[in-house]
């Protein structure tokens, strides 16, 4: 009951929350950026651990309060959507999904139906869902059929991560320890192309063999991949960069760090850049649109794209924190991930407003914790 309770959101609470976040915002704005030291988290957290432990020793509120952390770290799960599916039997709009778990990389069917293609990581669809390009053994290049079946296999001495597709599937940017790579689809011409921060994948623009990356610094790098030429930079963000996304047209760039969102024109110039609600996982423009749906904290944002305005309301609430976000091929259906509740939330965005959900997301993938959404492809054939 307790739970239950909490879940309902109180009238008005969100408009105030908005409120109140248009003074935070202003402040932050204004106010001149001061770096936190990541070497002093670990300390941190050992002495609120400390704290923790001596006050559950000596009193019955520490022990409350250690019974809270409990609860903050995962003691119970988070109940979730009531009425959702215990299965994924079916996905509500045409496409298939791909699934990475820690067990491997997974296609979902429209109709449910799931494969398991092997123990590969940083998976991602080529254009029209044609081919996976993924890691495996941490040092082998490896493209595939959605059905498994291998096309090719490129061996490298240094560790791999995030292969991403151009457009028309011709090019595939990777990373080899800490410089980008790009090699044609077909596993040749390898060329290695700068430095770069491993941890974001690099994002083609479409129409074009142009690719961003976040380089040495944290400066957000544009280059022509063929003539290996940087086209455009832009700064860091304050707090680090977590994704880089293009609109489907190729016209804007988001830049999503893990407290601010940054856009900017094809040409380099900044749309503009705001603080977000709280930490973010996700951001993914709508197809055909410069909307974006944005996860901040707990909430599911659909923000313009052209002026940065954010929503009245939120498209979606899950405490504690939501996930990865993807949109279906034809842009009536946003799903979006809550781990807490082990859920998949399937949103309807055109016609008459509805929401599905699927429970027991990891058991499904073979996973013990929450599988992440690599992206919603077109079917063919």
């Amino acid at each position: 009951m307790k739970r239950e309770l909490q879940r309902i959101e109180i009238p008005g609470e969100y408009d105030a929350r908005r409120r109140t976040w248009e003074v935070v915002r202003a402040a932050y704005v204004e106010r001149e950026p001061v770096s936190w030291p990541r070497r002093h988290a670990r300390e941190l957290a050992l002495a609120a651990a400390a704290v923790a432990i001596v006050a559950a020793a000596v009193t019955p509120a520490g022990r409350s309060v250690v019974n809270s952390i409990r609860d903050a770290v995962g003691r119970e799960k988070v109940a979730g959507i009531r009425n959702a599916q215990r299965e994924l039997v079916r996905l509500p709009a045409p496409g298939r999904l791909l699934v990475q778990s820690r067990r491997g990389a997974w296609v979902v069917q429209q109709d449910g139906s799931r494969r398991r293609l092997g123990p590969y990581r940083d998976a991602a669809w080529s254009p029209h869902g044609r081919f996976v390009a993924g890691v495996l053994n941490k040092r082998e290049l490896v493209t595939l059929e959605p059905d498994g079946t291998v096309r090719w296999e490129k061996p490298h001495k240094q560790r791999l991560a995030f292969p991403r597709w151009s457009y028309e599937g011709y090019r595939i940017a990777y990373f080899a320890g800490s410089t980008l790579h790009v090699i044609v689809g077909n596993g040749t011409n390898d060329r290695a192309i700068g430095r770069a921060d491993s941890s974001v994948a690099p994002a083609w623009r479409p129409g074009t063999h142009e690719v961003g990356y976040v380089g040495t610094g944290g400066l957000v790098r544009v280059v022509d991949a063929d003539a290996r030429k940087l086209l455009w930079h832009a700064p860091p963000e304050a707090n680090g960069i977590r994704a880089l996304t293009w609109s489907d047209d190729g016209e804007r760039l988001l830049v999503l760090g893990h407290q601010s969102v940054s856009v900017y024109r094809a040409s380099g110039r900044v749309v503009g850049r705001t603080p977000t609600l709280a930490l973010s996982k996700a951001a993914a423009f709508a197809p055909g649109s410069h909307r974006f749906a944005l996860t901040s904290g707990s909430l599911l944002l659909l923000v313009d794209g052209d002026t940065l305005r954010f929503p009245s309301r939120p498209l979606f609430t899950g405490a504690p924190a939501l996930g990865d976000a993807a949109w279906s091929p034809n842009g009536k259906w946003l799903l979006v991930a809550w781990p807490a509740a082990d859920q998949l939330v399937f949103i309807r965005m055109g016609g008459t407003p509805k929401l599905d959900a699927v429970s027991n997301v990891s058991r499904q993938f073979l996973s013990r914790t929450f599988p992440g959404i690599a992206g919603w492809a077109v079917s063919i054939g």
